[in-house]
């Protein structure tokens, strides 16, 4: 007989093997650290649709662990990345990573609000080379007709 094998990878072969890194933009200490980030649900997307948990840290930097929100920019409640995670003394400049980003999270990246999706860049053997360019405002608004004298398709 013949027989069509069909899989989806997905998160067990791409996922581990993505990594997001953010610019730490703001941190407001409280009863709870909240730790605001460049980015948020328009490039991870998947922390608000189904609640998938990631595991963050501060790049090269040591010191006393805080019990932190990782939040993004998009003003809505549910642009939250992490809830209740310790990092290690969080600060504006800082950069966080979130590994395990491969599966979906550059498939799912929008333009809410109009933010512009990040670039894509592979690493091997200690050798980074950008694969997707970060995209630009002209891009974003390229698509709008009312600067236009083209006309509906």
């Amino acid at each position: 007989t013949d027989v069509e094998l069909m899989i989806e990878p997905g998160r067990s072969m791409v996922g581990p093997n993505g990594i997001t890194v953010y610019r730490v933009t703001t941190v407001k200490r409280g009863v709870r650290t909240h730790v605001a980030v460049d980015g948020g649900m328009g490039d991870n997307l998947e922390v608000s649709l189904y609640g998938q948990p990631f595991d963050p840290a501060i790049i090269d930097k040591s010191g006393r662990l805080e019990v932190c929100d990782v939040v993004g920019r998009h003003c809505e409640s549910g642009d939250t990345l992490v809830v209740g995670h310790e990092l290690v003394e969080p600060a504006v400049g800082d950069l966080l990573v979130i590994p395990a980003t491969g599966a979906y999270t550059f498939t799912m990246s929008n333009n809410y609000n109009g933010a512009l999706r990040p670039p894509v860049v592979f690493c091997e053997d200690g050798v980074a080379q950008a694969v997707v360019r970060r995209e630009t405002y002209d891009e974003l608004l390229g698509r709008d007709m009312r600067n236009s004298s083209s006309e509906l398709p």
